[in-house]
């Protein structure tokens, strides 16, 4: 694959179906089967240990600590889990929302520009190895009474700036159907796949991602702010 990827997600969150083979019974087993698998050989950067408090942080001090992770990739993975959003706290007092606003801000850094990632949210199953948390599948039928079957995302079940750089395309291409808006084609900046899709074919997902990031950026509205 080549790409240089940053990793974001919620190193702690166990509500997460286990990988066989792999300890910590967490969300980070997913990142180390990356790390050992489908990026073998690939500069993959993990992201903290979400056992840090950001809430004493200033900006500032947040971005010393992730720009030297994030300033080189090219590409962020977000891991979607169950319980990746601590409800208890602000969710600028959280590190996956800084990191995929950095992943996303144009910086210049030593006369050298360091664009806006890719960005693939990826789906884990949850502990009865379901995805039905995030991603739900149902059957709509068209004006013209075809039956096309639908993927909805539960995006309310994530961060704020995640759900706003999903459906943001700035002219998107839709239809109502059953009273519901469908999108067609790539409607979001992050893209989403489940986790058994993306192993299965890993670098057809990178793949779009780097062709919104290297062609069609300007179709998107991106929120650079967590």
């Amino acid at each position: 694959m080549g790409k240089k990827i940053f990793v974001s997600y919620k190193y702690h969150d166990e509500d997460v179906a286990v990988l066989d083979g792999y300890t910590h019974g967490t969300a980070r087993d997913y990142v180390d089967y990356l790390q050992d698998h489908s990026f073998s050989g690939d500069d993959l950067n993990k992201a903290e240990d979400d056992n840090e408090d950001l809430s004493d942080f200033k900006e500032d001090t947040i971005k010393s600590k992730l720009r030297d992770k994030i300033w080189d990739s090219s590409i962020t993975l977000i891991l979607v889990s169950p319980n990746m959003v601590d409800i208890l706290k602000r969710e600028d007092d959280q590190w996956i929302p800084w990191e995929v606003a950095y992943s996303l801000r144009t910086e210049t850094r030593n006369k050298t520009r360091s664009l806006p990632n890719g960005m693939l949210a990826i789906v884990l199953p949850d502990r009865s190895e379901s995805y039905d948390y995030f991603i739900t599948h149902e059957t709509l039928i068209d004006d013209e009474g075809k039956s096309n079957e639908v993927r909805t995302l539960h995006t309310g079940n994530t961060f704020k700036i995640i759900r706003d750089n999903m459906f943001n395309q700035k002219i998107p291409t839709t239809s109502i159907m059953q009273g519901e808006i469908v999108y067609f084609g790539e409607s979001s900046y992050i893209i989403t796949v489940s986790w058994e899709d993306f192993i299965n074919n890993p670098d057809t997902y990178l793949d779009r991602a780097t062709d919104l990031k290297e062609n069609k950026i300007d179709d998107y509205e991106l929120c650079k702010r967590p």
